[in-house]
Formats: C-alpha cells, structure tokens, sequence
C-alpha cells in the first residue's frame, strides 16, 4: 500500500513539473498602469540630469536649461532627439511630467503653468498658483526647447532651498525610457552679510576688511573689488549710507554723517546718533586707507546690552545695487 502511495506521488511531481514553463513571464507580467494611475520611476542613474541652480534675492530669479544639451541623453535613453520629444507630446507619442521622488514615481498631473509646466510648492511637490507654500515653477518653452525654473513670490528669502524634479518619457505602458531633470534651487542675498560681534574691555573695535566680502561686492556692483574700493574711497557715485534695522530701507544716504565720515554713531535700535548724546551706543566707520570699517562702542555701555546696526554702500547712480552690513552686537 505504501509503495502504491509513494509512486502516485512522484507520477503527481512529474506533470506538476511538466506544466510549469520555462519562460517565467509567464507567471510575473510587467503591470499595466492604467490612466489614472502613477507610473514606479524606473530607476536609472544614468537618465538623472542634475544642475544646482543658485538663485539671489536681489538678482537673478530665474535659470534656463538647454535642452539641446542633453541632446544625446534622448537619443541613447528614448531613441529619439530632442525636437521628436518636444514634438510628440502633442501626438502623445511621449509624456512630460513632475517627479514625486519621495514616492519615487511619475506624477500625471495637468499643467498649472502657462500651459506647460507646473508650480511648486517648498518640497518640491506640484501645487496651485495661489498656494501659500509655492517657491517656485519649472516650464517647457516649446519653441525654444527649453526648461524655465523661476522663483515666484513666496521662494524670494534667503536661505530657501528646494528640489525639483521634471522628466521626459516615451508614452507607454511604463515610463521606463525617460530623462529626467532635477533642480537643485538654492536661494542667497548676496546684498547683505550678517555680521556678530561681541564688544568688552579686551575687545573694544572690531574690524571688517572690504576683502572679506569681494564676491557679494563685486555681484551687487558688477565691478571689480578694485574699482569698488576707489569709488567707496571718494565717496560720491558710490556713498557709505545708514538703513533702518526693522525695515532694510535707506534712511540717510551719506547726508548726515554722525561719526568721522564716512561713518555713524548709533543707539542700540541702530538709528544715528551724535556721540555724547542719550542713547550713544556704538559706532562704525569705513577708513579707505585700510580698505576696512571699524566697529566700535561706547565702554560706559552695561554688560548684557545688546544693540544692531545696518550699513553699507550705496550705487548712488543706480540705488537697486547696494551692499549693507547687519551687525548685531553684545557687550560681555
């Protein structure tokens, strides 16, 4: 009986493995994603196109990338040039979209930009053009086969820094033959340096080389450190002015001098002030000899006392370019 057992099992093992196929996509057929749904970003090292983008404050706000850079990425990734990529998302032979790369998938989303390209919002996901938290629109200029980052309103502040995620993909059942463009957006200002000082006994004047600072310099005044240190030294087409701590606007443009000039006494809420005065606190002034301002304070000033100046140099040609220190001090 138990003989008769054992070989009906092993007749039984032998059609099951004679039905089994050696072909195994038999068993594992690729998913078809349906038009509703997000299709897996495939991944590919290799189809990932980079660029950091720094963007400024007071400066450029916008960055265009060049498609036809990239012009043998579409060629080897999705057989195809880039006006064919361009062109076929009107015939739907291929597909432009965002990237959820937290998700690590395709985003069909419809346009929310000029048609062709989307806002976005702080982390880097698409969002509507009155969204609180867009930073930012990337968009496809067609004619001139391009992308267009630009920061809107809300991503103007220094310190903002975001990533965006865009790609290219021949329409199909899967995006998997793609390019995809990732912005790495970081927003300075270059028209301001944050400076901390701490005034005491052994530390009375603090000194801040114009060197120091030549790459804001030279950016905000589009002039060599060199023409900048002459013109600061006269004095005229470019002035040593006093701005408001609480607001960055200019409140005296080098009219009113309160210290050896060009230079201020302040009080602690840094407005000027004439030395000997209620309320003197401290003082800057830029010598042109050495190229350098000095920070100083008045030594009758209690230990704890905290105060802020805002300074700096004015293209009284052009008053859009300027470049201003934000000094917050502390006497120990």
């Amino acid at each position: 009986m138990k003989k008769n057992i054992l070989l009906a099992l092993c007749c039984c093992s032998l059609l099951a493995f004679a039905g089994c196929s050696d072909d195994y996509t038999d068993a594992t057929s690729k998913h078809i994603y349906g038009e509703n749904e997000n299709p897996y970003l495939k991944t590919n090292t290799n189809a990932q196109v980079t660029t950091n983008v720094a963007l400024e404050v007071n400066g450029r706000h916008a960055y265009v990338l060049n498609l036809s850079d990239y012009t043998n990425k579409f060629e080897e990734l999705m057989g195809m040039s880039v006006d064919a990529a361009v062109a076929g998302l009107d015939t739907k032979a291929t597909v432009f979209y965002p990237i959820n790369m937290t998700r690590n998938q395709w985003l069909k989303t419809a346009y929310t930009k000029d048609g062709a390209g989307w806002y976005f919002n702080s982390v880097g996901q698409p969002c509507s053009a009155d969204d609180a938290d867009g930073k930012a629109t990337v968009t496809l200029d067609k004619a001139a086969k391009t992308l267009n980052v630009e920061l809107t309103e809300g991503g103007i502040v220094a310190g903002t820094v975001f990533t965006l995620n865009v790609g290219f993909a021949v329409n199909g059942p899967d995006y998997d033959d793609y390019v995809r463009f990732t912005f790495e957006v970081g927003v300075t200002d270059p028209t301001v340096s944050v400076v901390s000082v701490a005034f005491s006994s052994d530390n009375a004047t603090v000194t801040l080389p114009v060197e120091d600072y030549k790459e804001n310099i030279e950016t905000v005044f589009d002039m060599s450190i060199e023409e900048f240190l002459a013109k600061a030294a006269d004095n005229t087409d470019i002035k040593f002015c006093l701005a408001d701590p609480s607001t960055g606007e200019w409140s005296d443009m080098g009219e009113n001098y309160t210290a050896n000039a060009p230079g201020y006494w302040m009080n602690t809420s840094g407005e000027a002030v004439s030395w000997g005065t209620d309320g003197y606190a401290a003082y800057i002034e830029y010598y042109s000899s050495d190229e350098a301002c000095g920070v100083g304070y008045n030594d009758g000033l209690a230990v704890g006392t905290t105060g802020k100046m805002n300074v700096g140099w004015v293209d009284m040609n052009d008053t859009s370019k300027y470049f201003r220190f934000v000094i917050n001090y502390t006497v120990e």
